[in-house]
């Protein structure tokens, strides 16, 4: 038996944070829906929806402000699944280290062995969660509940990721279900759950990127899962309840103390193309032996080489006459650069509480003190305030670059209350 713990809510948070997460527009986006349940979860067919930004090598990346979503068969190998998301406020860790703990198709599957659930859809459906406005899903979510209905469909449990993606995951829910399909989730940020009034959530206090808790942990993801899937049952809604654990305890002994050592760095590595090509050497062996280990890897969304991406990222740094990257490219290579230093670190011995590895990268490599001077470069100007939000998370430079959000014409929305 788990210990249980006092929840964490926002008043718990930095007061940048706070403030960040309270300014973002979250009004009920009508009268709440409600479908009532018509048979017992044991009959019912779900679905798995993610706001993970998941998609398989061969599928098209996400852009940086994108309502579409990427089909996923119940078939394939949830373990080929990439990330490419908007949003860095998120521990990306737990999805390197277990697929399930953001898209639980392996325990959905055991739950119908269990004879809980009747059967799951023939496909199942990940959005990217990040930057848009919510009331941006509402066309591409009412034509998915038609497919969903094709694929007798009777309700679709709903996993976010991070802050926006609450919201996301909220006006899925709505469209969902005044399409008349039963849904279900988690819920990462109590606050704005209360203000939407998704039909059914469970609140959970796990970190950014764990919306199922501890990567790994099988029995404790099912405990989560369980109580999203009770609520099909409540008889009226909206219905918000509390998770009552937080994420099992890892002893700080058990996690790694430093990042990455293998060789001493070179003396006359002062330029950043000569540091970072420095340190890469020292991340290369681990990230070998993680992809060894597990079989995949995060890494590829830019169609660009490790070594090539530390190159280009280099120009700029050690030349501000240079002319900026493409952001489009730069954004993707970013992401192929934390995921490569990222799965390098899970590959050391030890035990990883969540944003450990995250920590790492951005208070103890050369990547992370070179994202940071991209991301300060790109604070500065309100012109580019979107692409620092792209690069670094709020946690990372402590502070917000302002609450904005993607509109229907891709035109930029200051939050209420934008602290910017």
């Amino acid at each position: 038996m788990r210990e249980e713990i006092g929840l964490v809510r926002l008043a718990d948070l930095p007061e940048w944070e706070r403030e960040h997460l309270l300014s973002k527009d979250a009004e009920p986006l009508g009268v709440p829906a409600w479908v009532a349940p018509t048979k017992p979860l044991s009959d019912m067919r779900l679905a798995l929806i993610t706001t993970a930004g998941l998609h398989f090598a061969d599928d098209a990346a996400f852009e940086f402000a994108d309502a579409t979503y990427r089909a996923i068969s119940n078939g394939e190998d949830a373990g080929d699944l990439m990330l490419s998301h908007s949003s860095s406020n998120f521990d990306r860790t737990g999805f390197q280290q277990d697929v399930n703990v953001v898209f639980p198709l392996d325990r959905f599957k055991e739950l119908i062995a269990r004879q809980v659930i009747g059967s799951l859809a023939s496909v199942h459906y990940s959005f990217m969660g990040g930057g848009l406005l919510p009331q941006v899903y509402e066309n591409t979510v009412r034509a998915l509940a038609t497919l969903l209905k094709q694929d007798k469909v009777d309700a679709v449990f709903i996993l976010p990721v991070c802050p926006n993606c609450t919201r996301a995951a909220s006006a899925i829910a709505y469209y969902l279900e005044s399409e008349g399909i039963l849904t279900t989730g988690v819920s990462l940020v109590r606050e704005i759950s209360e203000a939407m009034q998704p039909p059914r959530m469970v609140w959970t206090s796990f970190p950014f990127g764990y919306p199922l808790g501890k990567a790994g942990d099988v029995d404790f993801q099912h405990q989560v899962i369980k109580q999203g899937l009770s609520l099909l049952e409540a008889d009226t809604g909206p219905v918000l309840e509390d998770f009552p654990l937080d994420v099992p305890h890892i002893a700080s002994e058990d996690a790694p103390a430093c990042s990455i050592t293998l060789a001493r760095p070179s003396e006359d590595a002062t330029t950043w193309k000569a540091r970072l090509a420095n340190e890469l050497l020292l991340f290369k062996p681990w990230y070998d032996l993680s992809r060894r280990r597990r079989g995949r890897t995060m890494v590829g969304i830019s169609d660009t080489s490790i070594d090539e991406i530390m190159d280009r990222l280099a120009v700029w740094l050690d030349d501000r006459d240079q002319a900026l990257p493409d952001f489009k490219w730069f954004k993707y290579a970013t992401e192929d650069a934390k995921a490569f230093y990222g799965e390098a670190l899970i590959a050391q011995p030890g035990d990883y509480p969540p944003g450990h590895t995250e920590r790492q990268l951005w208070n103890e490599t050369v990547l992370g003190e070179a994202l940071k001077e991209y991301h300060h470069y790109f604070a500065s100007d309100p012109k580019l305030a979107l692409m620092a939000r792209a690069i670094a998370s709020r946690a990372a430079v402590e502070k917000s670059t302002g609450s904005f959000a993607i509109g229907h014409d891709n035109e930029i929305v200051p939050q209420m209350n934008n602290k910017g």
